[in-house]
């Protein structure tokens, strides 16, 4: 299957501008609140159960895990369009590979240096590599035309 050259994918994304919209939070029901939220326990209870049935380090792997993204994504699917919980599986590998950076520089510098540097360090390095990643997936060079002289958000041709 090939893709067309304007169909978003993991390297091109959608030509809108990533933002937030609050007020869409009144359309949250109920009902996704609870699934999210019974995705979310459900991780954390896995982690918990697996530290005490190992050790602290084997638990804590789990606690990384995007607990909510299975169901939210599912969600989304089904309340928006696929190209949707795309971007927000996009948006959440970015973050999970963000997080172990932050993760790994723990692992390397807990016991070395004081916690709360650590902490601070990891939390730099963890904006460093979203904030990259965000660069390289979804920011966007100066607007200019695709080959055939039009706009692609609006389709129509562009003033030159």
């Amino acid at each position: 299957m090939t893709r067309s050259r304007e169909e978003p994918g993991f390297w091109h994304g959608p030509e809108e501008s990533v933002g937030a919209d609050p007020g869409k939070l009144r359309e949250i029901r109920l009902q996704d609140m609870l699934v999210r939220f019974a995705f979310g326990a459900g991780t954390s209870v896995a982690a918990g159960v697996t530290t005490l049935a190992f050790v602290a380090r084997t638990g804590g792997i789990l606690l990384a895990f995007p607990a909510i993204l299975a169901a939210s994504l599912t969600l989304i699917a089904d309340e928006e369009t696929n190209a949707d919980a795309r971007e927000n599986a996009r948006g959440a590998v970015a973050g999970s590979i963000a997080l172990t950076a932050f993760a790994a520089t723990g692992a390397i510098l807990f016991g070395r240096l004081a916690g709360t540097v650590v902490v601070v360090l990891g939390a730099a390095i963890w904006v460093a590599v979203a904030g990259g990643l965000y660069l390289l997936l979804w920011a966007r060079p100066a607007s200019k035309p695709p080959g055939d002289g039009r706009d692609r958000r609006r389709g129509e041709p562009v003033q030159r």
